[in-house]
């Protein structure tokens, strides 16, 4: 058996409002493995970003347990789940979430600092050059283009050197063409990391790429 890095158990996850209770995800279990790609899909609504969510510690499950990189995330507090995050985790949003005050280098510098990691700017900087933005890197988010925001994204995300990726639409704010590009940058990027990775898409053809996918509907699993 490969090294388990994600353990997901009989997770649901229900919303309470005054009138009503909401169920998002229902008894949802599954593993990824150590550089292992795995995609997340369904019809919109059937609880995908929840889930992502969850596995990262970003929010809790009303049942269930993630257990992420040997760790129990339950039972952390949520300062214990952020250093978690900051030390293991790497994250690339559909509305790429970069700085807007920050350049793209810097942008690419701050989960390094949070690491307090060393030699952070000529690390930042091999990034830029890897996802082809080392020319632009003095530049704010807004002179940068959509697909070049989205590029400065994932050298962010890798930036920290996590053992573990989530992606939430990576592609879904871009064009077909640019969306091709990112696509490619992401797999060729991660493989090299040896990185796991988990994705969120409607895009069947880039879930084709993992290794698995996990289809949601309705909250539920219906295929693993």
């Amino acid at each position: 058996m490969l090294d388990v890095i994600l353990q997901v158990e009989n997770l649901s996850k229900t919303y309470q409002t005054r009138q009503k209770s909401l169920t998002v995800l229902r008894q949802i279990s599954f593993c990824a493995a150590v550089g292992e790609s795995l995609a997340i899909v369904g019809p919109s609504g059937s609880g995908k970003t929840t889930l992502l969510g969850l596995c990262a510690g970003l929010d809790v499950p009303t049942t269930g347990s993630v257990i992420l990189n040997g760790q129990p995330l339950q039972a952390m507090s949520e300062d214990a789940r952020a250093h978690l995050r900051t030390q293991y985790v790497g994250f690339i949003f559909q509305n790429f979430q970069l700085l807007p005050t920050l350049t793209a280098l810097e942008n690419v510098m701050v989960p390094m600092e949070l690491k307090r990691m060393k030699n952070i700017r000529s690390q930042a900087m091999e990034l830029l050059k890897k996802v082809g933005l080392a020319d632009r890197y003095d530049h704010y988010p807004a002179q940068l283009s959509g697909g070049e925001q989205q590029r400065v994204a994932i050298a962010r995300a890798f930036a920290n050197q996590p053992k573990i990726l989530f992606a939430d639409e990576p592609t879904g704010n871009l064009d077909e063409e640019t969306g091709k590009i990112i696509e490619d940058l992401i797999f060729e990027i991660n493989q090299k990391a040896q990185t796991t990775l988990i994705l969120v898409t409607h895009n069947l053809a880039l879930a084709s790429r993992t290794n698995r996918i996990i289809r949601l509907q309705g909250g539920k699993m219906v295929e693993n």
